[in-house]
């Protein structure tokens, strides 16, 4: 569990807000995620979608817009979302953690939590679980690096890139429940 809470805290080591990493990142797909194609994803259209965040310990409500490309080889389309973005879910990566750190330290009850946030009790629960199960796969991958170079773990100092590295590795997005199709998948 220390470990798993360790991690937690590095994320609040990023002084930038979500939204100015959203606006610093850009992302963009060089390989179709669906396909593989390089060179294949055009700018298709865009969408505006809530983000709810974590702002000097307060909650806070965004409207943002989301760009979309779509590929001319698989003819899939593909929404760019910054790695601070958890797919299908209007909290962003550091308000899922930022209560996740306080529910695993403690430091208040899930009723406060719940009151103090605006959100389920059951919520969080899922939350949890999923973090437990993520970190777990994150963590042994980890050990598995550690073993191949101390420099990767220098590298992992950039955990803004979490999302997209676990994606990268396991195929579903950090903290994102997995689809049917993807739970068949193997590590």
């Amino acid at each position: 569990m220390i470990r798993q809470v360790t991690i937690l805290c590095k994320l609040f080591l990023i002084k930038l807000s979500d939204i100015e990493l959203i606006g610093a990142m850009q992302p963009r797909y060089d390989r179709c995620p669906a396909c593989g194609a390089v060179g294949c994803c055009k700018p298709h259209d865009d969408y505006t979608r809530d983000l709810i965040t974590i702002c000097n310990g307060k909650r806070k409500e965004y409207k943002i817009t989301v760009d979309r490309v779509k590929c001319s080889s698989c003819g899939g389309t593909h929404a760019l979302l910054a790695d601070v973005l958890v797919p299908y879910s209007s909290y962003s990566l550091r308000f899922i953690l930022y209560v996740l750190r306080a529910f695993l330290c403690r430091s208040c009850t899930v009723a406060d939590l719940c009151e103090r946030y605006g959100i389920a009790a059951s919520t969080i629960y899922m939350w949890k679980s999923l973090f437990k199960e993520h970190a777990n796969l994150w963590l042994s991958s980890l050990d598995r690096i550690h073993k191949a170079s101390i420099q990767a773990l220098n590298d992992f100092e950039n955990v803004h890139m979490l999302p997209s590295l676990f994606f990268k590795r396991y195929g579903f997005s950090f903290l994102q429940r997995r689809r049917a199709t993807q739970c068949s998948r193997s590590p």
